[in-house]
């Protein structure tokens, strides 16, 4: 699973909007959505703040868990 599904299904998990995730984060919403198109990547920063708002390791948001 990318990034962009695995914070969205993090984000949607916990019951919290874009907006939500970025007053706790501290990340833009704007940069969040971003995010979850796919279309910009994170600094390890604010992976750290985006793991941090969710109550995850940062190596959550980055490991892929698909089966193959």
């Amino acid at each position: 699973m990318e990034l962009s599904q695995k914070l969205k299904e993090l984000r949607q998990a916990r019951g919290f909007s874009q907006t939500k995730l970025a007053e706790i984060s501290g990340v833009s919403q704007s940069f969040i959505a971003y995010l979850e198109a796919g279309t910009k990547q994170p600094t390890v920063r604010i992976l750290r703040k985006l793991a941090t708002a969710l109550n995850v390791p940062a190596s959550a948001l980055l490991e892929d868990n698909d089966s193959n």
